[in-house]
């Protein structure tokens, strides 16, 4: 600052100087001196002294013309976890677990297969088995059954019917289940003479437990050649309490439980 009015005095002091030499008066018609001063000065502190602008100021400026933020950009489409948006249904439609279901399809699909002498029959039978899952192709099962009677409403039934009946036609069936050749040979080793239901015809026993239920090894009651075979082999040490339960009516042991 102190430099700035120290040069305009001087040229202020110049100016009288030319004014005055030739004795006129500074304020006549004489040439005048007209002398325009642009301070480009800065004081310590940085600040112009005649409206100038600064280097800092200009850099200002600039910086203030250019947006202070950029637009974003995003290249990931969005995602998001747990957004039902997302999930497709793999399940297909929900099956009818039921023995009134099954029964029901086994009526319409498997008419010439006559496994049960009436619907009630059939719902008796079926209530024995465990569920198991739908759609399930092998396993002694509800489900099994279901799946394969369902089949057979729409093609293959001399394939589908066995399988969806009672005996699971070794495709519904566990793997170690009672088998039919077993029992009658226990049940002719334990039952003879009058004890001896089927009067000694092996192939009349295989062909009246072909259309039972396998059930479970151990079985002591319920419809299936397991319960019948337990019992044949509980007649060895006593025949005529078991020989009875083991035969194909049941005696009303081996029979579907009310």
């Amino acid at each position: 600052m102190r430099t700035t009015l120290l040069l305009l005095t001087s040229l202020f002091t110049v100016s009288l100087a030319a004014c005055s030499d030739d004795g006129s008066d500074s304020r006549g018609s004489a040439t005048e001196v007209t002398t325009t001063v642009t301070a480009t000065a800065t004081d310590p502190t940085g600040s112009t002294t005649g409206g100038g602008t600064t280097a800092a100021e200009s850099t200002a400026a600039e910086s203030t013309a250019l947006p202070t933020t950029e637009p974003l950009t995003t290249t990931e489409p969005m995602t998001t976890t747990g957004g039902s948006t997302t999930e497709s249904s793999t399940t297909g439609e929900a099956v009818d677990l039921s023995c009134e279901n099954y029964c029901g399809l086994y009526t319409t699909g498997c008419a010439d297969f006559k496994e049960y002498d009436n619907n009630e029959a059939c719902l008796a039978q079926c209530k024995q088995w465990p569920p198991g899952e739908a759609n399930a192709t092998a396993g002694d099962t509800l489900g099994c059954r279901l799946y394969h009677v369902g089949v057979a409403n729409t093609s293959e039934p001399a394939v589908h019917c066995p399988h969806a009946g009672p005996n699971g036609a070794a495709t519904c069936v566990e793997a170690g289940a009672p088998t039919c050749d077993a029992y009658c040979t226990q049940y002719f080793a334990s039952c003879t003479a009058d004890l001896d239901l089927y009067a000694g015809d092996m192939a009349g026993c295989m062909t009246q437990c072909a259309a039972w239920w396998p059930g479970t090894m151990g079985d002591a009651g319920g419809d299936s050649v397991g319960c019948r075979l337990y019992h044949a082999g509980a007649a060895m040490a006593d025949a005529a309490t078991h020989c009875p339960h083991a035969g194909p009516g049941g005696a009303g042991v081996c029979v579907v439980a009310p």
